[in-house]
């Protein structure tokens, strides 16, 4: 499994530039550069709007999980094997995202 580093501090998930979700996703099915690509797994994190449901949702964030499997659509990627990223690390960037398409993987690499 891939070493994950996240540089999306927008999302609710980020910790210390790492990730607190079991696994991601990663979007760009005809991606041909890194910005074609996104985290689909990129929820954000609104301090001011959370209310009862909002807490639930993100009542499973558990710990950083430093590897994890990242599953990735983005065919053309040299680190991609049946839907699965094999890379050795990873890292998700997008600073001040607000919505998954401003998130990117920055380790996609065409074939």
């Amino acid at each position: 499994m891939p070493r994950l580093k996240c540089g999306v501090k927008t999302c609710v998930f980020y910790r210390e530039r790492h990730c607190t979700r079991a696994s991601i996703i990663v979007k760009g099915a005809t991606a041909l550069a890194e910005e074609e690509t996104r985290c689909q797994s990129y929820s954000r994190d609104v301090p001011d709007k959370r209310d009862d449901s909002y807490l639930m949702e993100i009542g499973s964030i558990g710990e950083i999980n430093y590897q994890m499997p990242v599953y990735c659509e983005a065919v053309n990627c040299k680190y991609n094997s049946h839907r699965i990223c094999y890379a050795k690390e990873i890292k998700i960037d997008g600073s001040r995202a607000l919505h998954p398409d401003q998130t990117f993987c920055s380790s996609f690499e065409v074939k």
